[in-house]
């Protein structure tokens, strides 16, 4: 799969001509064995800016001064769009399912300092679901990388007649703490200026439904920010590595609790609906 080398950057997209194109991009009518572009694109010069980072903080309730190592994947978050919405990519956006993310911190990343911010459309794959594709992106200054990560995303297709798998064989008992909190109404509206992230599925139950949605659903990174916060004194240390798999939405309001399971590298965890018994997203953080 050839690169395809897109100009570089030296600001982060508008969020309103992004979603401009997200909106046209849902004339492609893409065949399950549609070719993957591999576009790729550099935004040179990113700084991370302290008062942009307090109103992050702010929304998904972390420490003051945090540099959590998900924010640098909701800076990147429009490079991603960037990258996807070109001519020459085949599925539209529209519906398209954020599923897994790993992160890896390398190195810090400091306040007022530039980085050069590579994103790259990688590996594709056929699921049951649709065709999952990945998207790297590198936070780096000079030759040093600083932060990876590997962003999973879904493009829902037909599934393709064939056997069903057998569910998984039951979790062993293992002893578990739990911290419940609350998500309120409007933590779709809240977040969505900070991260530049507007899809109607978060903000109102009257966009949500138009798209398919009972309700509006909360953002899957402030779930997964969130969550990381709740874990922080409990890991002891600046964390460096964080997995990821989106299960079910968060119908906004919401009372969930946070599950997490002490390992010997790092917790796992999962975010459980009070009721229901939904799973909303399962992971690792060390």
């Amino acid at each position: 799969m050839p690169v395809v080398r897109l100009p570089d950057l030296t600001a982060l997209p508008s969020a309103g001509s992004l979603y401009f194109k997200a909106a046209l991009s849902a004339r492609r009518k893409p065949k399950p064995d549609a070719a993957i572009s591999a576009n790729a694109v550099t935004l040179r010069g990113l700084k991370i800016e302290a008062a942009h980072l307090a109103a992050y903080n702010r929304v998904c309730e972390l420490p003051e001064g945090t540099l959590l190592l998900t924010y640098p994947q909701v800076l990147a978050a429009p490079l991603h769009i960037h990258a996807l919405t070109q001519p020459n990519y085949p599925f539209p956006l529209l519906g398209m399912v954020h599923v897994r993310n790993t992160i890896t911190q390398h190195g810090p990343l400091v306040i007022g300092e530039a980085y050069d911010v590579d994103v790259d459309v990688g590996e594709s794959r056929r699921v049951p679901q649709g065709v999952e594709v990945d998207i790297h992106t590198r936070y780096q200054q000079g030759e040093t990388v600083l932060w990876t990560a590997v962003t999973t995303v879904l493009h829902r297709l037909p599934a393709p007649k064939g056997p069903k798998k057998a569910p998984p064989p039951p979790a062993p008992a293992v002893t578990a703490r739990y911290a419940p909190f609350a998500v309120p109404a409007d933590i779709g509206r809240r977040y969505a200026p900070v991260a530049g992230d507007y899809n109607p599925i978060h903000l109102y139950p009257i966009t949500a439904k138009a798209l398919g949605f009972d309700r509006a659903i909360a953002h899957g990174m402030w779930s997964l920010a969130r969550c990381a916060g709740l874990m922080l004194d409990a890991l002891g240390h600046a964390p460096t590595r964080l997995t990821v798999q989106f299960k079910q939405p968060l119908l906004l309001p919401a009372k969930v609790t946070l599950k997490q399971i002490v390992q010997a590298a790092g917790l796992d965890f999962e975010l459980l609906a009070r009721e229901g018994g939904k799973t909303h997203l399962t992971g690792h953080f060390e």
